[in-house]
């Protein structure tokens, strides 16, 4: 089992503690950011102030501005707790897949989908594209977790998958499609079935020879024309 102890964002932890700060002060803020990461999964991003998440947390106005003075602060510290969240929800995941069954990897990564985490993290990236204040903070957060997860895939895969011409196109498949079938709010007719058809379509790309193989006719470079 790989060592992913040391793989950690580089984003503050809106729970930390301050100098001087009571013990209970991370509480309340595990559960501010809690409340907030509902509000965002099931109200949005413009339905997220900080009057319904202290109503969420049951927290007075007063308690919640002392934490958050503003709505921008508080949606820039959930912005932080969800990528932290996710990070260590993949990295936890991840140690329950079988050495010799990556494409188990596929039902480890649509369950993580399917959680109030995901759901929010999905509304403040649709809202960073319309909103330049959100997306000032959201991007370059965004890219701090890319990493992240690529160090977690770094530190998991064999070697071979990972020296592989195809392994980063293995990994945007896997969580473009993922990503693109759960933002889509399920599919019209014949869901269930569709979709387990795309969940099996990734599990045979995991594993085996025939997936290796359309991944290898992907990255080849086109041949050149001479004429």
């Amino acid at each position: 089992m790989p060592d992913l102890s040391k793989i950690t964002l580089r984003l503050p932890d809106p729970t930390r503690i301050e100098d001087g700060e009571l013990s209970k002060s991370t509480r309340t803020r595990k559960r501010i950011m809690d409340s907030a990461v509902d509000c965002l999964a099931e109200t949005g991003y413009t339905g997220t102030t900080t009057t319904t998440v202290a109503e969420r947390a049951e927290l007075t106005r007063t308690a919640m501005l002392y934490h958050f003075p503003s709505r921008m602060l508080l949606i820039e510290a959930v912005i932080y707790y969800i990528l932290r969240e996710r990070l260590q929800l993949y990295i936890d995941d991840v140690k329950k897949i079988k050495p010799d069954d990556w494409s188990s990897i596929v039902d480890v990564a649509w369950g993580q989908l399917e959680t109030n985490l995901f759901r929010a993290f999905s509304e403040l990236l649709m809202a960073s594209r319309t909103d330049p204040d959100l997306e000032v903070i959201f991007s370059p957060a965004l890219a701090e977790y890319d990493r992240g997860r690529r160090e977690v895939a770094l530190a998991t895969y064999p070697e071979r998958y990972i020296n592989a011409p195809w392994f980063t196109l293995r990994r945007d498949v896997f969580r473009f499609l993922l990503e693109g079938l759960a933002l889509q709010g399920g599919l019209s007719y014949n869901a269930a079935k569709r979709k387990d058809e795309i969940l099996n379509f990734l599990k045979a790309l995991a594993s085996g020879k025939e997936g290796e193989a359309l991944l290898n006719a992907a990255v080849k470079k086109p041949r050149r024309n001479n004429t």
